[in-house]
C-alpha cells in the first residue's frame, strides 16, 4: 500500500528505505560534524584566551537584531519547498528569484539600520559590524534552493559534507585573524567566510536558473504557507534572544560576554546533536506525513536516540562546571560558572522537545506552531525581565523555570497529531533519564573524595570516566533489551545502505 502526501506525486517510502536513509544520513553526519567542530572546538577555545569577553559582547550585539532578519529572510520558503513536494520548474526558479530579491532588500536595509542599532546598545563600534556583515543576507539567500531541494530529496550524505567544509573554513579564518590581533574583526570576518563557503559549494552541487519577476504570483500558496513559519521564526529568535538583548541593555556588554559563553558551551549537546537531526527529521518527517504511525515511530526513535546523547552531556556538564571553566576559559571567565551550570540543566529539559516543531511544520500543521511560538514570545520575556534583576544567574534561572511551561504546551499539541500517548513519550525518554541521573550522582560522589590540589584537569579527567562508566553500566544492566533492539535496527538498516540522489539541477 502506497500513500501520496497532500498535493503531491510521490508515493510513501517503505519502512525499511526510510531507515536506510535515517541511518545512512545520521551516520555521515555524525561523523563528519564531529571531526569537522573538534576542529572548531580547538579554534574556539585558542580564540577565547585571545578575545576578551567585551569582543565577543560587541559580536553579540551586532548578531541579535541581524539573527531575528535572517529567522525571516526567506519568508519560510526552504520549510516549505522541503515539505510541498510538488514545487518544480518555473516554480522552483521563482522560488529562487524571491529568495534573491529578499536577500537584497535586507542588505540594503541594514546598511541603513546600522547606526540606529548602534545607538540601542550605545556601542558605536557595533555600526561597522553591522554594516560588513550585512551583504551575509544577500550571501545566503543563494543558499536557500540548493539546501531545500538536497533536504527534499534526502541528500543527507551531501549536506553533511557541505556542512563539515563551511566549519572547518569558518575555523580556521577565526584561528588566523584572530592570531593577527584583529580583536573582534576575527568573528566578523569568520562570519563571512562561512557564508560565503556555504553559498558556493551549495551552488556549485545544485546550480538554479531565476524565474521571470512576473511568474513570482504562481507561487503564491507556497508563500502563504511560508509566512506562517516566518511569523513562528520571528516569535522563536525574539523570545530566545531576548535575555542577552535585557543583560547587553542593563547590565553592559562584559555581563552579555559571560552569559553567551554560558549558554554557548551549555548548549552544546542540544545544538549538536540539533544541527545532525535538522540534517535528517525534515526530509524524514515530510516524506511520512501521511502516515500516523511512520510518524509516532519516527519521532519516538529519534526522541530517544536524542535523549541517549544529550541528557549525560548536560547533568555532567552541570555538575563539573566548576573544573571546567578554569580548565578551557581560565580565570577571566569563572563568574560564568553558576549560570553554566543552571543553564545546563535547562538544556537537559529542552532537549526533549526537541523534534516537536519538526513534526508540526514538516506534516504542514504551520499555525500550530506558529501559536505555540508567539505563546512562548508572550510568556518567556516576563521571565527573563524579573530574572534581569538578580544579574546573570537569574536570566539563567528564568530559562529553567519558565521553558518547562512551553515543552508542557507542546506535549499537549502534538500527542493527538500523533496518536500518542504520555506514558509512550516518557517511555522514551526514561531509559537516559535515569541512566543520567546516576551518572551525575556518581560525579558528584567522585568529587567528594578528590583532593583540591589537583588540577582541573585531572579532576576532569577521573569525573569524566567516573561518569561515563557509571552510564553505560546502567544502560546495559537496566535497559539491555533496549539497547540491543536499537543496536540490531541500525545493524539492520546499514547493510544495504540508502544511496542518495543524483546531483542535478534545480532548474
Amino acid at each position: 500500500m502506497t500513500f501520496t502526501a497532500p498535493g503531491g506525486d510521490l508515493s510513501l517510502p517503505d519502512t525499511l528505505q526510510l531507515d536506510r536513509s535515517l541511518v545512512s544520513g545520521l551516520g555521515w553526519t555524525v561523523v563528519l560534524r564531529m571531526a569537522s567542530r573538534a576542529f572548531g572546538w580547538a579554534s574556539m577555545l585558542y580564540v577565547v584566551r585571545i578575545l576578551t569577553p567585551a569582543d565577543f559582547g560587541l559580536m553579540a550585539m551586532a548578531s541579535m537584531p541581524m539573527g531575528l532578519a535572517q529567522m525571516v529572510g526567506d519568508l519560510g520558503l526552504q520549510t516549505v519547498v522541503v515539505q510541498d513536494r510538488t514545487l518544480r520548474g518555473d516554480r522552483l526558479a521563482s522560488v529562487a528569484t524571491l529568495a534573491l530579491g529578499l536577500g537584497a532588500l535586507f542588505t540594503v536595509s541594514f546598511l541603513a539600520l546600522s547606526k540606529p542599532i548602534a545607538a540601542i546598545f550605545r556601542e558605536p563600534a557595533v555600526a561597522l559590524i553591522v554594516t560588513v556583515l550585512s551583504v551575509t543576507f544577500l550571501i545566503d539567500s543563494i543558499q536557500l534552493l540548493p539546501r531545500a531541494l538536497l533536504q527534499r530529496d534526502l541528500a543527507f550524505r551531501t549536506l553533511a559534507w557541505v556542512q563539515t567544509v563551511q566549519l572547518v573554513v569558518g575555523a580556521a579564518v577565526q584561528a588566523i585573524c584572530a592570531t593577527l590581533s584583529f580583536g573582534y574583526w576575527a568573528l566578523v570576518i569568520t562570519a563571512l567566510a562561512s557564508s560565503v563557503t556555504a553559498s558556493a559549494v551549495l551552488f556549485a552541487l545544485r546550480p538554479f536558473r531565476l524565474g521571470r519577476p512576473t511568474r513570482v504570483l504562481t507561487i503564491f500558496p507556497a508563500f502563504a504557507a511560508g509566512w506562517r513559519v516566518t511569523v513562528a521564526r520571528v516569535a522563536w529568535y525574539a523570545y530566545t534572544s531576548l535575555d542577552a538583548t535585557l543583560i547587553g541593555r542593563m547590565i553592559g556588554k562584559d555581563a552579555l560576554g559571560v552569559f553567551n559563553m554560558a549558554k554557548t558551551f551549555a548548549s552544546v549537546p542540544d545544538t549538536e546533536i540539533a544541527a545532525m537531526v535538522s540534517r535528517v527529521a525534515p526530509g524524514i518527517f515530510s516524506s511520512v506525513q501521511t502516515s500516523v504511525p511512520m510518524l509516532r515511530r519516527y519521532f519516538l526513535i529519534l526522541t530517544e536516540g536524542i535523549a541517549y546523547l544529550t541528557l549525560p552531556g548536560c547533568i555532567g556538564l552541570a555538575v563539573v562546571a566548576d573544573d571546567f571553566v578554569r580548565l578551557v576559559l581560565g580565570p577571566t571567565w569563572l563568574s560564568a560558572i553558576l549560570p553554566l551550570r543552571i543553564l545546563a540543566v535547562y538544556v537537559a529539559c529542552s532537549t526533549s522537545q526537541m523534534l516537536i516543531s519538526h513534526v508540526l511544520i514538516f506534516t504542514g500543521q504551520m499555525r500550530a506552531n506558529m501559536w505555540v511560538n508567539l505563546f512562548s514570545l508572550a510568556f518567556m520575556p516576563m521571565c527573563f525581565y524579573i530574572g534581569v534583576f538578580g544579574g546573570v544567574p537569574g536570566v539563567a534561572w528564568a530559562w529553567l523555570i519558565g521553558f518547562p511551561v512551553i515543552i508542557a504546551l507542546k506535549i499537549i499539541i502534538v500527542r493527538p497529531l500523533l496518536d500518542l500517548t504520555l506514558a509512550d513519550y516518557i517511555w522514551a525518554l526514561r531509559p537516559a533519564f535515569i541512566a543520567s541521573v546516576a551518572l551525575g550522582a556518581a560525579v558528584l560522589l567522585v568529587r567528594t573524595g578528590l583532593p583540591l590540589s589537583w588540577s582541573p584537569a585531572a579532576r576532569l579527567a577521573v569525573e569524566g570516566t567516573a561518569g561515563v562508566l557509571t552510564y553505560a553500566v546502567i544502560l546495559v544492566s537496566l535497559f539491555r533489551p533496549r539497547v540491543v533492539r536499537i543496536y540490531e535496527a541500525i545493524r539492520q538498516a546499514a547493510r544495504s545502505p540508502a544511496k542518495e540522489p543524483g546531483v542535478v539541477s534545480a532548474a
